[in-house]
């Protein structure tokens, strides 16, 4: 299964609350994180935070933003770093279900 925490919803408008997704919004860092780039993982939730279309992150080509297939295929996402992505659901302007996935392990 995928280590994966969920924004929180003072992170992300419309998003499910975790105490995960709080702990990485808080500065904390959480073991089952490791080799998360927090910084810039908190630069994307808040992008995704203003951002009120996908166009607003495509010129962010560094995050790799792109759209997911198979069981996610209702999902976006955006490269923290090395394994870690950002994936979420887009609609009416707002991010819904953001996690924070490690792609090694599921």
């Amino acid at each position: 299964m995928a280590e994966r925490v969920r924004a929180t919803r003072g992170q992300i408008r419309g998003s499910a609350v975790t105490r995960g997704s709080r702990a990485v919004s808080d500065g904390e860092r959480p073991n089952q994180f490791r080799g998360l780039d927090f910084e810039a993982a908190i630069d994307l939730l808040v992008a995704l935070n203003v951002a009120k279309s996908l166009s607003d992150l495509s010129p962010l080509k560094s995050v790799g933003l792109h759209k997911l297939k198979g069981d996610r295929k209702k999902q976006w996402a955006m490269t923290v770093n090395e394994r870690w992505r950002i994936c979420f659901e887009f609609h009416k302007g707002d991010a819904h279900e953001v996690e924070i996935v490690d792609y090694h392990k599921g």
